[in-house]
Formats: C-alpha cells, sequence, structure tokens
C-alpha cells in the first residue's frame, strides 16, 4: 500500500473512533479503490462494519472478512454482538480487566448421606456412582454426554468479556489457614483435611468467590488402594527416591484448561544446510496446530502436578456433577482463561517445531501463530492421589494419578493425546 493510501486508512479509523459515521466511510472507501494488501484489506472491512447504519450492511462487511478470514476474532466477536450473543456493555479493555472482589458468606450445607446407616458417601472408583463409607451401599449419579461435546464455551466471546479475565459465578470455597490452599467445594461439605497440610476443619463459613464452574471432570478412576500399591512398587524397587514410608494418601482434583486449536501455523526454513531446499524440501509452508491441549490451572503447582494432568486423555472428560466431590475437595484455579490460553499458543508452538524438526537433520525453523486460534475451551477437574511419604529424615508430597495410578515425576510430561 502507498503511503497516501496508508494514510486514507488511519483518516478513516481515526473518524470512526470520533463516531465521524461519513466521514470514516469516505476514507475507507476510499481506501479500498487504492489496491490494499490482503491485511488491509480485512482492516478497512472491520472498520465499514463498524461504522455501518443498518444491520444488514454490517453483517455483509463481516461476513466479507470471514470469507477471506474464517477465524479472524475481531470479525467473530463483531458478528456475536450484530446477533446479539454479545453485548457491548458487557465487553472490557484486556488490558485492565475488572477486578471482582470475592465476598464472605454463610452457606447452607447438607452432606451426601448414606440413605441406609447415614454415613459419608464419596465417588466410587470404578465409577458406579457415590459409596458410603461405613456400609457400603451405593446410590448412582446423574450421568450425561461428554463434555466435549455439550460444554465447550466460545473463546473468543469468553475473552471479549469478564469471562476470560475473572469468574462470573458465586462458588463456595474454602481457604486452608495453615498453608494457603484454596478448594473448590461440594455445597454438602461439612468437613475438610487439607490434603496439603493435614489441617482439619469444619466448614461452617466459607468464601463465596465468583469463578468459571467447572463445565467438566475426569472422575477418579484409581481407588485408595491401588494407588498405595504403586507407591509400594516404587519404594520397592527404590526408583530415584529410595524406600519411603507412606504416612497419608488423600484424593483431590486439580483444575486445567482444555482448549480446541484451529487455524494454522506457518513455518519458514532459516538454516536447512546444504541440501535442503526444492521440491521434496520446501523451505515454507504451513501447519495445522496439534489440537486440543490441556494447561494446568494452578499458578503454583507442586512437583508431579503438570505431569499428572497435561497427560490425561481428554476423551474421560464427562459432564460436572457436585456429586464427584463428595469427600474430595477441588483445588480452585489460579490461572485465568487467558492467561492459560497464551501458554496453550505458546506450546502448541513448541510442539510443532519439535514435529517439523525431527529426523531433519538440525534445520532451523521460523514459525508464525498470527492465523492460529482457540475456538473453544472447557474448564475441567482432573484426580490425583497426594501421598505424604517419609524417607529417611526427610519429608516428601509425591502424587499419583488418579487416572492411571502412575506415581509422578517432577518433570513436566508432554500433551502426548495432542495432535
Amino acid at each position: 500500500m502507498s503511503d497516501g493510501a496508508r494514510d486514507l486508512l488511519i483518516r478513516g479509523i481515526a473518524a470512526a473512533k470520533a463516531g465521524e459515521r461519513d466521514e470514516a466511510r469516505h476514507y475507507l472507501e476510499w481506501t479500498l479503490r487504492q489496491e490494499p494488501s490482503s491485511d488491509e484489506q480485512i482492516e478497512v472491512w472491520l472498520w465499514l462494519s463498524e461504522v455501518a447504519r443498518e444491520k444488514d450492511e454490517a453483517r455483509r462487511w463481516v461476513e466479507e472478512v470471514l470469507a477471506n478470514d474464517t477465524h479472524n476474532p475481531r470479525a467473530l466477536r463483531r458478528l456475536a454482538v450484530l446477533d446479539g450473543r454479545l453485548q457491548p456493555s458487557e465487553m472490557i479493555d484486556p488490558d485492565h480487566p475488572p477486578t471482582i472482589a470475592s465476598t464472605d458468606g454463610l452457606i447452607d450445607v447438607e452432606r451426601f448421606a448414606c440413605p441406609s446407616c447415614g454415613g459419608q458417601m464419596a465417588y466410587a472408583p470404578d465409577g458406579n456412582g457415590l459409596q458410603c463409607d461405613h456400609c457400603g451401599d451405593r446410590i448412582g449419579v446423574p450421568s450425561g454426554p461428554g463434555a466435549l461435546e455439550v460444554a465447550a464455551g466460545d473463546f473468543v466471546l469468553a475473552l471479549a468479556t469478564a469471562r476470560g479475565h475473572s469468574s462470573p459465578q458465586a462458588s463456595p470455597t474454602f481457604a486452608c489457614t495453615a498453608c494457603g490452599a484454596r478448594f473448590l467445594l461440594a455445597p454438602e461439605t461439612l468437613s475438610l483435611t487439607c490434603p496439603y497440610c493435614d489441617a482439619t476443619y469444619a466448614v461452617e463459613q466459607c468464601d463465596e468467590r465468583l469463578l468459571i464452574a467447572p463445565q467438566s471432570i475426569v472422575p477418579l478412576m484409581v481407588s485408595q488402594d491401588e494407588a498405595g500399591r504403586s507407591l509400594t512398587a516404587r519404594s520397592s524397587h527404590g526408583a530415584g527416591d529410595g524406600r519411603f514410608v507412606v504416612d497419608r494418601l488423600t484424593a483431590v482434583y486439580l483444575p486445567f484448561w482444555l482448549f480446541e486449536m484451529g487455524g494454522l501455523i506457518e513455518w519458514d526454513v532459516v538454516h536447512g544446510g546444504d541440501t535442503w531446499g526444492g521440491e521434496d524440501n520446501p523451505l515454507s509452508g504451513s501447519e495445522p496446530p496439534p489440537s486440543p491441549i490441556v494447561v494446568l490451572a494452578c499458578s503454583n503447582p507442586r512437583p508431579g502436578f503438570a505431569e499428572a494432568v497435561e497427560s490425561i486423555d481428554p476423551r474421560l472428560l464427562v459432564a460436572f456433577d457436585p456429586a464427584y466431590l463428595a469427600a474430595r475437595p477441588a483445588e480452585t484455579y489460579t490461572v485465568s482463561m487467558a492467561n492459560a490460553a497464551l501458554r496453550a499458543r505458546q506450546r502448541a508452538l513448541r510442539m510443532t517445531g519439535e514435529k517439523l524438526t525431527a529426523g531433519s537433520g538440525g534445520i532451523r525453523l521460523s514459525l508464525r501463530s498470527a492465523r492460529m486460534v482457540i475456538t473453544s475451551y472447557v474448564l475441567a477437574l482432573a484426580p490425583v492421589w497426594l501421598a505424604d511419604v517419609r524417607f529417611k529424615e526427610m519429608r516428601r508430597l509425591l502424587v499419583v494419578s488418579g487416572v492411571t495410578a502412575k506415581v509422578c515425576s517432577e518433570e513436566q510430561s508432554p500433551n502426548r493425546f495432542a495432535g
């Protein structure tokens, strides 16, 4: 684009921001006659949609953008406004997201009680509902379609509003005063033993925090006995930890974000050696990003958390029900959806680079993520067993996957189900 045409576009945008619709239209349409580049043309169409006086005209300009750039977030956001799915008053400045204070409040508590003996119920790892800790009787947990079928949120809309940066729903949470950990509680919870420091509380009052509610969950699939056997096997083999004694074993759910990725990652060969090039070895191209991407939602994770959560198969997700949290607390998320999305994009870039360079003799690539998009998200919970162990004079917290019974190491594992 010439400097004169660029000046026309700048004038058109300035007029649009000042509310001068006719003047903005004049400069923007003039810009289109100067043969702009595809990116600059999209910018003009987006601003023409903003200054259009009729919804039908605004929609035509937005559809023009989406015909050329299917996942353009500004166009998708504008279309949501035109369709009434997003109110302009809900939109926020992402650089200055709102701060929503928590409120203290009493909650009515009613435990998951056994209908036969009144004992405490907990979710059974065999998947057959809640089981009484005292008499063994069971009650069912409502079942429904998989979380990925029904619970995915619209990423573009969430990021445009406070949902992507803070928390819209009042949820009962409890903070341990001994170690500071905060947990999401089932409304029926009467007592809680902190899985990290073993402090015990009677839950008479808790905070109501504004949180995005979990949409799905991976149910606990490993019993306490199975987790204990995995720890015993590791201790017997001395796999890095030597022989240790397990003092306490507690199940807890950890939060994570799951993102469906779309669009393309573009790449160029920066250095390919003397033999790289030609039809069989192109110097540029594009790849769809790996999907889905799982991101742990704990800002200060304990060793082993990432491996236990980010290696989970998303196909195990089911729709969330509070009954899964009976006698098993869930840690609240401390990484917002917006920040987790940035990590998902970084991981997708890294995984794509590793895939392209594997077995290529060490070529160096330049990757571009401008055309990569996140199409949807899910906030979910995954189970782990926390083991308080003694090794000689030391104490440690080991993590056992609540899905595979694997004793997780301190190294973060790749998301092996992505791609």
